[in-house]
């Protein structure tokens, strides 16, 4: 028998609305209790179901649940790392229910009992929890106006790793039930006494204050990432009581992590990061999750750069190793000849290179050796664009040397109901890199050159939405049509490009960090 279940639960083997047959109960709250369900009308689709403990007539309670539901119901539909509700209604008992997709996998709580995290699944952790933030701090849509939301109860409980059978791992921010509405004023008035945890709340939800932000979300997330690191809460008591949290977070200075946990090898800058985010002072923590994905994207960076110089395996305890280090894929890249199935021309494709690290998602090239000499060492970035008429996506990736002027387009058309192909993409959102695969005409059958491309966060938040949504796409597009609205599309962003370039070549890095990120956002909207 699960451990939550008792002789009254008189759910478990009913049909729920003539649809959901309830299974099983996975867990229990104050608020309610949720319940592994079967969808009868879909193949018997495993769903989770939550149940209010109580009936309507509790008003406070019906209106918490409810501001849970319309919270979930918006949110997940913009964001794959927040729990994405489906439906809702009311039992014949008058207790209102709703149901949300079920994930398979663990808390963060409970992973952090039995392991420590290396380095890298860190970053990879926090940049999906920031990222559904992210989307909750931009708000949801009630009566034409768009508010923000405040979660205020991030902790590792409310983290879950959720695994459907891929390698990727993705996050899933949980229970939205205390979450509040900014106000146009900028803040959550707070009119009901406190609810929350305490070891994981920010100074000024404890103290009262009638304004929080999203900078309190900043400051509990600092709370987790700092257990991520170490193992270990920053402020250590056996006490439950108010006034005891309340003085450690508002008063007491967080430990080092040398002084929580002295195995630990922590680079500086991380250090340095999650201080900021636990800064008493609001206006001395980062003030928007975007700060905290633009750091983190450089501290990876500088993890990888570093490990690829030291050509070694920078660890977090004397157990625990990062994941393989791009060095390594690169060596075998170089020893690698061109297909005797491809002709010796200007093209580029794809490959799933199989290596001793697993398999690293690549992309191959032809060019002429004097521009390849030219490219090598100059400016190289990556996009992704998709209009989701058909599951299809343009891969490009381009080289640029500002001297000269001379640029290449290395485009490629991934179709997503092609096995190989999506199973490239999968490999691109979840490995994070690729490397590019130079190969010369005058010596065309041994690789020249291996260029490793790093993927943003959005980047990689971009491709796992786009294949998630293939699967549930029923577009009557072909791919010949797919191919004509991308290729428009792909050539107003070069014009674009070309535009900017020739305004002002200097200033090429920033200015392909702005598009990139308008770009996406553009398609992702439409």
């Amino acid at each position: 028998m699960n451990e939550y279940q008792t002789p009254s639960d008189i759910y478990i083997g009913k049909l729920l609305n003539n649809r959901y047959l309830i299974r099983d109960l996975l867990g229990a709250g104050g608020m309610g209790r949720v319940y592994l369900a079967e969808d009868v009308t879909k193949n018997c689709m495993l769903v989770a179901v939550k149940m209010l403990s109580l009936s309507i007539g509790n008003t406070q309670l019906a209106e918490r649940f409810g501001r849970e539901i319309f919270i979930g119901a918006q949110l997940g539909k913009k964001s794959s790392h927040i729990t994405r509700v489906l439906t809702y209604g009311i039992t014949n008992e008058k207790i209102p229910f709703y149901v949300m997709e079920y994930l398979r996998g663990r808390t963060l709580k409970q992973i952090l009992k039995i392991e420590n995290l290396t380095l890298s699944r860190f970053i990879e952790i926090s940049q999906q929890i920031c990222l559904g933030l992210d989307c909750a701090h931009k708000g949801v849509t009630l009566n034409g106006k768009i508010y923000p939301i405040v979660h205020r109860d991030i902790k590792p409980e409310n983290i879950f790793i959720h695994n459907d059978g891929q390698r990727t791992e993705i996050v899933k921010i949980l229970d939205f039930g205390i979450a509040k509405f900014l106000t146009e004023s900028g803040g959550i008035t707070m009119t009901e006494a406190f609810i929350g945890s305490l070891p994981y709340s920010s100074p000024e939800h404890m103290q009262g204050k009638k304004i929080l932000d999203e900078r309190s979300d900043i400051y509990c997330l600092g709370l987790l990432m700092f257990e991520m690191l170490t193992g270990k809460h920053p402020f250590h008591t056996t006490s439950h009581s108010f006034s005891t949290w309340c003085r450690l977070h508002c008063i007491q200075a967080p430990p080092t992590f040398e002084e929580v946990n002295p195995s630990v090898q922590i680079p500086q800058e991380l250090q340095q990061l999650v201080m900021r985010c636990l800064a008493k002072d609001v206006n001395d923590r980062p003030q928007n999750v975007s700060d905290i994905l633009e750091n983190l994207a450089k501290i990876k960076t500088q993890i990888q750069e570093n490990s690829i110089q030291n050509s070694g395996e920078l660890q977090l305890d004397s157990h625990v190793k990062l994941a393989p280090l791009t060095s390594i894929s690169e060596k075998e890249c170089w020893q690698k000849h061109w297909p005797k199935n491809k002709p010796l021309a200007s093209i580029c494709f794809p490959h799933l290179l199989h290596t001793t690290k697993g398999n690293i998602p690549t992309l191959w090239a032809m060019l002429p050796e004097a521009e390849i000499l030219k490219l090598k060492n100059k400016t190289h970035t990556n996009e992704f664009i998709s209009k989701m008429d058909y599951p299809m996506l343009l891969w490009i990736t381009m080289l640029y040397d500002d001297e000269s002027g001379l640029i290449r387009w290395l485009s490629y058309y991934l179709d997503i109901k092609d096995i190989r192909e999506e199973k490239i993409l999968r490999n691109l959102s979840g490995i994070g890199y690729y490397h590019l695969l130079l190969f010369t005409h005058e010596n065309p059958h041994k690789c020249s050159h291996v260029l490793t491309f790093l993927l943003t966060a959005k980047q990689r938040q971009y491709l796992s939405d786009i294949i998630n949504s293939s699967r549930n796409s029923h577009k009557i597009n072909s791919s010949k049509q797919a191919k004509n609205i991308l290729r428009i599309e792909y050539e107003k962003f070069k014009k674009e490009v070309n535009k900017k370039l020739n305004i002002n070549s200097k200033k090429l890095p920033n200015f392909f960090n702005s598009w990139a990120d308008k770009l996406l956002d553009i398609f992702k909207s439409s």
